[in-house]
């Protein structure tokens, strides 16, 4: 075919300048990336016909021609005018380097067949993406030092340098067949379809970094999570050998006033009811950190379950409770609109849970306050309200009542805890089907709601 060296030339210009719209950049560092473009492989098919000085000018002129088309400020121009002349000088040097390469093999072949220059055309293409890396590799090394890792990076960005490569070497080479073969009229024809994939290509790198970005959100968000989570176990350490430090004290102390003073015990009747005092709070503590085992590893506990009536179980909670209420002189007391509410479930850890409930109700109540327990059967659930005259809870603090290792801060030095009893209480709930929540308004009190399915078929007839 006959064509104009000069027609080709432009073209292939003009087209390398449009291929730099279809730019994908993948970073390898903070401030360097490895860019794919089809205007390089454009440029490189000129290689044959006007030689490497022809290529790399290509280069340079497309680099400028995009650098024109887009608007900034005098802000970003100075910079924008570094990275235009720091681009077009790495990869005029590696098409020029490429050019050379060819051209030095390329007078030695005797052989035209298509099979050797399309070899010929693969290593040089392979030239040209080594020479790229590696000149930006030798960049980052002379602007960061030695904590540049050369073979790190080619070992990490090897996929995208073979993406480039195959870039090169497809797209470079079909337009130097089509144009030896078709003339100008090829170039054209074969450019769009180069164009389109690597817009496409563009697309799809588009849509992966936006993939890893959501994962890195993921992971951050994950590792934040996990970063709260050691923060509040570390404080619920430090409240629980605090608690744990009294009931201890107190129990060394009096055991050793009876070791002295055997006979103490006629004087001061007392002791037995305070050493048993705090041992219970000692197993109310084991207890709570046992049952965060079994919440952790099982949300369902070790549950029995079977019908019972409920109310039975919670008179005899409330009754255990008066005695820690009449201390406070709290007003403690119950009403019921029903005289039976049969679910199914296990009776202790239900007791447990509203063991739970009316300890913190009378702790976080004033003297002389007041604590009910309200029972009203709906069709198919009974609903069970613990009500108190107390501190009441922060709005801010609500959304948090029932997570682990959570304790209101206002209420620290009112009581001691350790942050586990309504997390296991909502895990009791809701393992029995149920459902709990709260309303408070600071300095008026708190009401705690809790809603169990009933156990019809239980129902006396």
């Amino acid at each position: 075919p006959t064509y104009s060296p000069k027609s080709i030339f432009l073209l292939l210009a003009i087209f390398a300048a449009v291929a730099q719209f279809a730019t994908t950049s993948v970073p390898v560092s903070e401030t360097a990336g490895i860019t794919f473009e089809v205007g390089t492989a454009v440029a490189m098919a000129a290689i044959p016909f006007f030689g490497p000085a022809a290529a790399a000018a290509i280069v340079a002129f497309s680099s400028l021609s995009i650098w024109m088309a887009k608007s900034r400020n005098e802000v970003t121009w100075k910079k924008s005018w570094r990275q235009l002349s720091f681009n077009t000088g790495m990869w005029s040097i590696a098409i020029f380097g490429a050019g050379e390469f060819y051209t030095y093999l390329n007078g030695y072949l005797y052989d035209s067949h298509l099979i050797v220059q399309m070899l010929l055309w693969a290593v040089t293409a392979m030239v040209n993406t080594q020479l790229n890396f590696w000149l930006l590799v030798v960049m980052l090394r002379l602007q960061h030092g030695p904590q540049v890792k050369p073979l790190k990076l080619w070992q990490e960005n090897s996929w995208a340098t073979l993406i480039d490569f195959l870039i090169k070497n497809i797209g470079g080479g079909f337009l130097i067949f089509a144009t030896k073969t078709y003339g100008w009229i090829a170039i054209a024809a074969f450019f769009l379809p180069i164009l389109l994939s690597a817009i496409a290509f563009r697309l799809y790198v588009r849509q992966m970094q936006n993939h890893m970005n959501n994962l890195e959100s993921i992971i951050t968000e994950r590792t934040q999570e996990l970063s709260d989570l050691m923060r509040e176990k570390d404080a619920f350490l430090a409240v629980f050998s605090h608690d744990m430090k009294t009931p201890l004290t107190t129990i060394g102390l009096y055991a050793d006033l009876l070791m002295e003073f055997p006979n103490i015990i006629q004087t001061k009747p007392h002791i037995p009811e305070i050493l048993q005092t705090n041992q219970r709070a000692l197993t109310n503590m084991v207890n709570d950190i046992l049952d965060l085992e079994k919440l952790q590893i099982d949300a369902t506990f070790d549950l029995v379950k079977e019908p019972f009536d409920l109310l039975p179980a919670l008179e005899s909670v409330t009754e255990s409770m008066s005695v820690q209420a009449e201390r406070k002189g709290i007003s403690l007391s119950q009403n019921f609109n029903t005289h039976a509410a049969y679910i199914s479930g296990d009776a202790q850890q239900i007791q447990r849970a509203f063991q739970n409930l009316l300890s913190n109700a009378i702790k976080y109540t004033p003297e002389n306050g007041q604590v009910v327990v309200e029972v009203q059967v709906a069709e198919e659930a009974v609903n069970i309200a613990v009500k108190d005259t107390g501190y009441g809870i922060p709005k801010e603090d609500l959304p948090f009542v029932f997570d682990r290792f959570r304790r209101v801060k206002k209420h620290e030095r009112m009581a001691g805890g350790t942050g586990l009893g309504l997390a296991i209480v909502k895990a009791i709930v809701e393992a029995h089907d149920g459902r709990i929540s709260v309303t408070s308004r600071e300095g008026q009190g708190s009401r705690f709601l809790v809603s169990l399915p009933l156990e019809l078929a239980a129902v006396p007839a």
